[in-house]
């Protein structure tokens, strides 16, 4: 295992948001067993256990998208520890596969708990908040993320050694066609083209605005809340638009101002 700060600092944060997303989901469970049968003063009670199940998945959502910059700060602490790396491409052939798999999970995970927090935003925004038992169970089943990542954390630096790896200039060389002829993806977007770095955050951004409007629809179509939800997904369109124009603005000035 190589172990620096940065490590201590992801595999901590991992940990943290495992320890509360466990505590909450223990609570959303409870919620969702005993919304079947209530009587208003224990709706009344149920409601306030919400409320600390959504302040707290608000918590695990920050602890989720803080993992993603960390963890590419930990790689990239890690290079010089790792014979023959020359950028982050090095250190994830040198945790490979267990680095791969945990990067993809990271960006899953922020996905999943970013659609719960935007349902349950709007789900405060309607009368009765309808949808309380349906984000409870939600919250339970998204549970085994933050268990996965964090072993997959555990797994990817523990498995960590200083052994020779390729350098991304062998894995893609020059003249090769790989992910469309751009050579190593890390470097592409790290020093050739650094505005990437904003573009692909904000056109995912507006991507998951779209598919999570149409979850909470989906989610919401047995409640008749139609003509109270229609105005604010038309503003989540309206910012969704936004944040597509804004990203190929940014994206054509990338390209303008070349390498």
């Amino acid at each position: 295992m190589i172990f620096n700060i940065f490590v201590a600092v992801d595999l901590a944060i991992a940990l943290f948001a495992l320890a509360i997303g466990s505590f909450t989901a223990y609570k959303a469970y409870k919620i969702e067993q005993n919304t079947k049968n209530t009587d208003s003063d224990q709706r009344y009670e149920q409601e306030k256990d919400f409320q600390l199940v959504s302040t707290v998945g608000w918590l695990t959502l920050g602890t989720r998208i803080l993992a993603i910059p960390l963890f590419f700060v930990t790689v990239v602490s890690l290079i010089s520890s790792v014979p023959g790396a020359m950028c982050e491409f090095g250190v994830f052939q040198a945790g490979s596969p267990f680095s791969w798999v945990d990067f993809a999970l990271k960006l899953v995970t922020v996905f999943a708990f970013g659609g719960w927090l935007f349902m349950d935003y709007l789900n405060r925004k309607l009368k009765g908040a309808p949808l309380m038992r349906t984000l409870s169970r939600g919250f339970v089943l998204l549970l085994p993320l933050l268990f996965i990542d964090a072993l997959l954390d555990i797994a990817f630096f523990g498995s960590l050694e200083p052994l020779v790896v390729p350098c991304c200039m062998v894995a893609y060389p020059a003249e090769s066609s790989s992910l469309l002829g751009i050579g190593c993806p890390f470097c592409y977007v790290t020093f050739e083209k650094p505005l990437l770095m904003l573009v692909i955050p904000l056109y995912a951004i507006s991507v998951a605005l779209i598919v999570w409007s149409l979850i909470f629809k989906r989610a919401s179509s047995g409640f008749n809340v139609q003509q109270e939800s229609s105005p604010m997904l038309s503003k989540v369109l309206m910012i969704s638009t936004a944040l597509a124009v804004v990203a190929t603005i940014v994206l054509a000035v990338q390209f303008a101002l070349g390498t």
